[in-house]
Parts: C-alpha cells; sequence; structure tokens
C-alpha cells in the first residue's frame, strides 16, 4: 500500500514538474488555452488513477491507448462516420422537407385564406456540391369546397394519379408567390386541386 501511494505521489509530481515546464516554454498565443486544458485533462488522468484502480483492479490505462489506437488503425471509424454521416443527411432532408412544408402552408394561408392546402416536398441531398436540392414542390387546393373523395383501389389494382389542375390564374399567382418567398423556380412548384 505505502509502494503505491509513493508510486502516486511521484507520478503527480511528475506529472506537476512536467505541465509547469510545458506551460513555461509555451509562447502566448491563441494555442495556450488548447494546450492548458490537455495538460490539465492529463493532470486528472494522473490523480483519479488510483480511485479507478480500487473500484477496478484490471484497469490499465495502457490497454485504453492500444485499444483506441486499434480501432483507428483498423478504420472502422471511418465505416461508424460514414453511417452516422448518411442518418444526419437523410434526418435533415427530413426536417427540410418539413419545414419547407410547414412554410409554405403558413404563407399561403396568410395570402389566400379562403383556402386549404396540402403541401409536399421532394428533397435530396448532392454529395459532390454538398447541398440539398429541391427537385419539386406540390401544392394541393382546395378552394373552400368539399375535398373530392380520394378514389378506393381494392386487390392488385395499380394507384391512379387523380390530380386535377385548378384554374390557370389561380395556379400561376400560387406558383409566382411561392416562388418568390421560397427563391425556387417555377418550373419546380406543382399545383393540384385537392
Amino acid at each position: 500500500m505505502i509502494d503505491a501511494l509513493r508510486g502516486w505521489v511521484m507520478n503527480v509530481c511528475t506529472a506537476i514538474f512536467f505541465i509547469t515546464a510545458v506551460e513555461i516554454i509555451l509562447p502566448s498565443n491563441s494555442m495556450k488555452k488548447y494546450t492548458k486544458f490537455v495538460l490539465g485533462l492529463i493532470l486528472i488522468t494522473v490523480l483519479i488513477n488510483p480511485i479507478i484502480k480500487i473500484f477496478n483492479s484490471d484497469f490499465n490505462i495502457d490497454n485504453y491507448i492500444d485499444a483506441a489506437s486499434q480501432y483507428f488503425d483498423s478504420r472502422k471509424y471511418q465505416e461508424n462516420y460514414e453511417k452516422y454521416k448518411k442518418n444526419s443527411i437523410d434526418n435533415t432532408t427530413e426536417v427540410f422537407a418539413s419545414n419547407l412544408e410547414s412554410i409554405c402552408i403558413q404563407k399561403l394561408k396568410e395570402k389566400y385564406p379562403k383556402d386549404d392546402y396540402k403541401v409536399g416536398v421532394e428533397v435530396k441531398y448532392d454529395d459532390k456540391k454538398e447541398e440539398f436540392i429541391i427537385n419539386e414542390i406540390k401544392v394541393g387546393v382546395n378552394e373552400g369546397k368539399v375535398k373530392k373523395i380520394e378514389k378506393v383501389n381494392v386487390g392488385n389494382s395499380k394507384e391512379v394519379n387523380g390530380q386535377e389542375t385548378i384554374d390557370n390564374k389561380k395556379s400561376n399567382s400560387i406558383t409566382e408567390y411561392l416562388s418568390e418567398i421560397t427563391s425556387i423556380p417555377k418550373e419546380k412548384i406543382k399545383v393540384y386541386k385537392l
């Protein structure tokens, strides 16, 4: 026990001596605060090492360092990074499309309060340009009338696209308005009757 305590005190003294020497040598620039942070982490590790060994006698920081080194050498982190990046892009795409749909509905209700709207946005992510691209915005308009009954398909029959167009004047007005507020080309905005 005394040897362990003596070894711990020696490690703490050595760490403090090392940290002090590095801080004296460091120039006063923006890297100094980052270096102090890392040196503080080293000191904390040296201080709590015996406490960790009390609870886990098999604890050896060298094993954890070796495991981390092997992890980075095996390139598994790249696979995980790509997986998390893809999930993040997919989630961001969904949220972006949902937010754009909500904004379009809100703005259309402000401009044309008598009508009801259903907006669908098709968005994809371009890896080369690293940006989101809006392929199409579909705007369904119910002009204050009873909604048309949707066709029900039974069995294996194919779905029929029964989207009627509304009058050109209103369709053009909605298309121009959405294009103006969202900076999306008019060709990508399709208006149909609900």
